[in-house]
């Protein structure tokens, strides 16, 4: 590979926020094993604890995850019964997706661990930082660019 590739794969946005993003979920699925999920289970456990019950395309925009992926990780979920998932009243063909109290339990259980992570990547990259970082990548979310892969299926 020729240093000209090597400095523009260097450039690549997303190359750069996929990286940071395999290592941040690697700490966090680590710390989070001893309650044997993933932090995207969790992180699914969580928002339906922090927003109640929601449709799958809801759930889907909040964590900004296309259907199919969230779907796949929900079937452990049900399994385990931590959620539970039916028809909407509104529309039938819509699923509700909800916790159950085993999945109350277990988000209760795991925020100690997810706290205990968030304080170490704080302690390690800043409070200040991280919370910029936050606000940043919040940013991103909002550009709107994922039009582009819209308009490339069309």
């Amino acid at each position: 590979m020729t240093s000209r590739a090597i400095t523009n794969l260097s450039l690549c946005n997303c190359l750069a926020l996929r990286q940071a993003s395999r290592y941040i979920t690697g700490v966090y699925d680590q710390m989070l094993s001893a309650a044997g999920l993933r932090v995207t289970q969790f992180s699914i456990l969580y928002k339906l604890s922090a927003l109640g019950p929601m449709t799958v395309n809801q759930m889907s925009a909040e964590l900004v995850m296309d259907r199919t992926t969230l779907t796949r990780n929900l079937k452990p979920l049900e399994r385990d019964e931590l959620v539970v998932s039916g028809p909407s009243e509104h529309d039938r063909r819509e699923r509700v997706i909800d916790l159950t109290p085993a999945g109350k339990a277990k988000v209760k259980a795991m925020l100690p661990l997810w706290r205990k992570v968030q304080q170490t990547f704080e302690q390690n990259f800043g409070a200040e930082r991280a919370d910029e970082l936050r606000r940043l990548l919040r940013d991103v979310v909002d550009t709107g660019i994922h039009e582009l892969q819209q308009g490339a299926r069309r």
